[in-house]
């Protein structure tokens, strides 16, 4: 079952940034699994387990599947007695137990394992990402540490526990180590964007970042002249940048940054053009004059990828070039609308124009066949500099205005993947001008995409900008679930001067009367079938159907709206629109 969370709950918790870059999953013997993994791990609250950000707090052991007693196989190959659902008949007495994914609660099975003698638990995902973990029922119950392995690095441990024994770490490695030094993705600058149109990106000027890190010592032994190397490869595979920073010293079970604003600055990254294809990002540390001790965080890395029309914060997978979400959320508590949006603002935006967006979705219970998303793009219409700004608008006091709409129909069920919905016009940008592009779900059951791989923390600590915000039941976050887990909807975005956008494609739009009580007559320079939506100001569609226009006039029926201010926008057939406000009294 997908994890649900409150779109607030990262928006107001302060990460403990230090303690948890310390927590690992890493193969420790034999040397075919030596690695530091990918994880999430069952954190205290709706779990009884113990708290990795604490130092020293870890389990080291010898691994061993589950077997419940069940018979047959699962979909996915595997015995389904390894899911651990049933109370275990083998002894895991001092060992760490693995289990599968797929039926039952993630809670019941570290129960299982933990009532057959386990010290901890790896539970190894369906998928090749993995996702946070509800405790369940059984969550608080558990009392040994339990984490999640994707699909792949649990078959690697699987087959060498086929002819080795297989000890695997798990938690906090603060004071492990004499000489350690580390790097963690949440205080990392990446790219400002993980897809950059080319034709936004013509120069240095136009597509930049700044470049920094925080380097981590968890090891027992102050540290003097550390270093941290920046590397950035092109398409092509050349080196376009390489800039490091040395002589750095940290006391122990302390930290260093390195970023624009301290002594030891990274150069600002541009280059002169920008051939199309995917660039890679490389943080590297390094000790002088010793050996360090455990350097599987001693490099991290991202990419942005300079492409014909794709506009977005989440990076593109290589083989497809489009977003590829790891993590589908919902906010809990959500009864009507869930949103997931991404935020446009370049100075030459004007260039382009908005057709649609991609997105992804899965639904928790049922096929996605014919399920529809909403579709929206917005001028965010609050005047604020930054995220500090005291006119940031508070969460339910966003001032939207809608300039575009669609709908996305599932032809088939095509959970987990990455499709494009069509807005019904395509609408020219302004420079400078801030836009929301959205994809909306009204079925509680429809949990929408995110990047797992992608974390804008420090990005957003610097620039101090909103990138992906989102929405749940008419109230907007300006970090939606949190930095550290952006969405994955990337807008696609076409060249005014080949699709003829521009000043002209609006018309003069008026109603009558207006304020009006019960219906309006809306004139435009325009005839036949056109599409009217009419939001309120938070930007919630409250209609939307077609109009016919005889002699450029139509009749409205606003009846069932509350009284208030509304955003009337009409697109007519020759592609021409129009937008305008009416008073309900």
């Amino acid at each position: 079952m997908y994890m649900k969370k409150l779109l607030l709950t990262l928006s107001v918790v302060a990460l403990a940034y230090w303690s948890s870059a310390q927590v690992i999953v890493a193969g420790v013997s034999p040397n075919s699994i030596i690695a530091n993994y990918a994880f999430t791990w069952a954190e205290p609250g709706a779990w009884g387990t113990p708290d990795f950000n604490i130092p020293g707090t870890f389990v080291q052991d010898t691994l061993m599947l589950v077997d419940d007693g069940s018979t047959g196989t699962n979909a996915q190959g595997h015995p389904v007695a390894q899911e651990g659902c049933n109370p275990l008949v083998n002894n895991l007495t001092g060992k760490i137990a693995v289990i599968y994914r797929n039926n039952c609660e993630f809670g019941t099975k570290a129960f299982n394992a933990q009532e057959a003698g386990a010290v901890g638990v790896i539970i190894i995902n369906r998928d090749a990402d993995v996702i946070p973990m509800g405790g369940g029922a059984d969550g608080p119950n558990v009392t040994i540490p339990c984490v999640m392995l994707g699909n792949a690095e649990g078959a690697l441990l699987v087959e060498a526990m086929q002819t080795d024994s297989v000890v695997v770490f798990m938690g906090n490695k603060t004071g492990l180590f004499a000489n350690d030094i580390g790097l963690s993705r949440n205080a990392a600058l990446i790219p400002k964007l993980g897809a950059v149109p080319a034709i936004l990106a013509q120069s240095g000027t136009e597509f930049n970042f700044e470049l920094g890190a925080r380097i981590y010592n968890p090891g027992s032994n102050d540290q003097t002249n550390v270093s941290i190397n920046a590397k950035i490869v092109d398409p092509s595979g050349n080196t376009v940048y390489d800039n490091s920073v040395s002589g750095l010293n940290i006391l122990t079970t302390d930290s260093i940054d390195v970023d624009p604003t301290t002594a030891g600055t990274l150069p600002q990254f541009s280059l002169a053009s920008y051939p199309a294809g995917r660039y890679t990002l490389t943080y590297t540390i390094s000790l002088d004059g010793v050996a360090d001790e455990y350097d599987g965080d001693n490099s991290i890395s991202s990419t942005f990828t300079i492409n014909e029309n794709i506009y977005g914060y989440a990076q593109l997978d290589p083989t497809t070039n489009l977003p590829k979400p790891t993590l589908f959320y919902r906010p809990n508590n959500n009864l009507n609308t869930f949103s997931i949006c991404t935020v446009i603002n370049d100075p030459n935006a004007s260039r382009v124009g908005v057709a649609g967006v991609y997105f992804a979705a899965t639904n928790n219970t049922a096929s996605l066949a014919g399920q529809e998303i909403l579709l929206y793009l917005y001028t965010w219409d609050n005047q604020f500099t930054d995220l500090n700004d005291a006119n940031f608008p508070a969460n339910d006091a966003w001032t939207l205005t809608e300039i575009a709409s669609g709908n996305y129909d599932y032809p088939s069920d095509l959970q987990n993947e990455t499709v494009y919905g069509q807005f019904i016009n395509a609408v020219a940008l302004e420079d400078n001008k801030r836009y929301l592009a959205c994809a909306q779900t009204s079925n509680v059951e429809v949990f929408l995409g995110h990047e797992g791989s992608t974390n804008l923390t420090w990005n957003t600590d610097y620039y101090l900008q909103p990138t992906s915000p989102g929405e749940s039941d008419g109230t907007r976050f300006a970090t939606g679930f949190g930095a550290d887990i952006p969405n994955s909807l990337a807008v696609k975005l076409i060249d005014v001067a080949t699709i003829g956008l521009g000043e002209n494609s609006s018309v003069e739009g008026n109603a009558f009367p207006n304020p009006a009580t019960d219906a309006v007559t809306i004139t435009i320079d325009g005839e036949g079938v056109a599409n009217l939506t009419v939001t309120d100001v938070a930007g919630k569609v409250v209609i939307s159907n077609a109009v016919t226009l005889n002699a450029g006039k139509a009749n409205v029926n606003i009846a069932s709206l509350n009284a208030g201010i509304y955003v009337f926008n009409v697109a007519l057939e020759n592609g021409k629109t129009s937008q305008f406000k009416v008073t309900k009294r």
